[in-house]
């Protein structure tokens, strides 16, 4: 009889991040659940589940889980991957009309926010000898603010404030929770596409902890995890933006 070390659910499951986690996670004897709105609700050929889901729903966002824990039990990982990438001309942040700013922030920080509930609801299910993490997909935007990228941005801030709360109140219970941003060497952001294997590398590293560590993850492709301050992509910081329009 086969056994498996876990289940791992990867919500806004793509090509590139999402596949790449999937495999590391299967490699490693997880069973593996995909949700994205490309998919079609079914097993797939190499045993994984796939959930049709659009993240744009947040009410659907339960059922997600219920589909899950039926097919292969609850998910004691979970990713939450799921982005709408809206930007504007960086000299006009406001232009975005207010119907696509709530529909960047349903699927950034609303569905996020509800998978993060259903998280903890599992993980409270679950033995205390069982890894559990909440991981999801950050970038830099949490830490400064890059011209065109308001309506993104916003709901990366969100999403790591509620990620900051959720490290604090749960960390010590064994439940964690990790808000991920790749980098250059340089500190500048590694813009899109992200590195998909250094990701899927992190990702099992932080779903592999023993302890809640630090709830801000920033990490590059050579080094792995280092520690970094907001920069754009000039190397701009907000404190060095700061000085310039004090000057």
């Amino acid at each position: 009889m086969t056994t498996h070390e876990g289940v791992v659910l990867i919500i806004g499951a793509g090509p590139n991040v999402g596949a790449s986690v999937a495999a590391k996670f299967s490699e490693n004897g997880y069973r593996v659940a995909l949700a994205a709105r490309s998919l079609t609700d079914g097993l797939s050929a190499d045993g994984n589940l796939h959930i049709k889901a659009d993240l744009s729903q947040p009410s659907g966002v339960p059922s997600i889980f219920q589909k899950v824990k039926k097919a292969f039990g609850i998910p004691n990982v979970v990713v939450y991957n799921g982005a709408y990438r809206l930007t504007t001309p960086p000299d006009d942040p406001f232009a975005a009309p207010v119907e696509d700013f709530h529909h960047t922030l349903k699927v950034g920080l609303d569905s996020a926010y509800i998978a993060a509930q259903e998280s903890l609801r599992g993980f409270k299910e679950l033995p205390a000898s069982t890894s559990k993490a909440f991981i999801y997909t950050g970038n830099a935007l949490n830490q400064i603010a890059i011209p065109g990228t308001l309506p993104f941005g916003v709901s990366k801030v969100a999403g790591s404030l509620f990620i900051e709360h959720a490290a604090l109140a749960y960390g010590e219970k064994g439940y964690r929770f990790y808000y991920v941003d790749e980098r250059l060497p340089d500190g500048r952001p590694v813009g899109f596409p992200v590195s998909a294997g250094a990701h899927a590398d992190m990702f099992w590293t932080l779903a592999n902890e023993p302890k809640q560590t630090p709830w801000l993850v920033t990490f590059t492709k050579e080094e792995g995890r280092k520690p970094f301050v907001g920069v754009d992509f000039d190397g701009n910081t907000r404190e060095s933006r700061m000085r310039r329009l004090s000057q």
